[in-house]
């Protein structure tokens, strides 16, 4: 039987797959941006970047909002057309621009 540690790991990373946040990780990797899978409750996972100052990311397909001790403000919102990739690449971009312009 495989123990709970082991389920859970598996299920989180199947969920990210599923929705796109393994995809995210990768593009905003590939932009310089270290983020890594992260799961916010039932299985609805997002990509986490942590920022200076306390302050951190959760981004996904739809857009990206910025946090501290509580949500601060959007930072990015995905209104582009196409596929999930597509969509997926915008909000890296969107993302890596805002955090090169706004993380000093």
């Amino acid at each position: 039987m495989e123990d709970f540690g082991t389920y859970y790991q598996e299920r989180c990373k199947s969920a990210s797959e599923d929705q796109g946040i393994t995809t995210l990780v990768s593009e905003l990797k590939a932009l310089g941006i270290e983020a890594e899978e992260a799961q916010t409750g039932g299985f609805t996972m997002c990509a986490y970047i942590v920022l200076k100052g306390d302050r951190y990311i959760y981004a996904n397909s739809y857009g990206a909002g910025l946090y501290g001790e509580d949500f601060i403000k959007d930072i990015y919102l995905n209104e582009s057309e196409g596929d999930d990739l597509a969509r997926t690449k915008d909000v890296a971009r969107g993302v890596a621009q805002w955090i090169k312009e706004n993380n000093k």
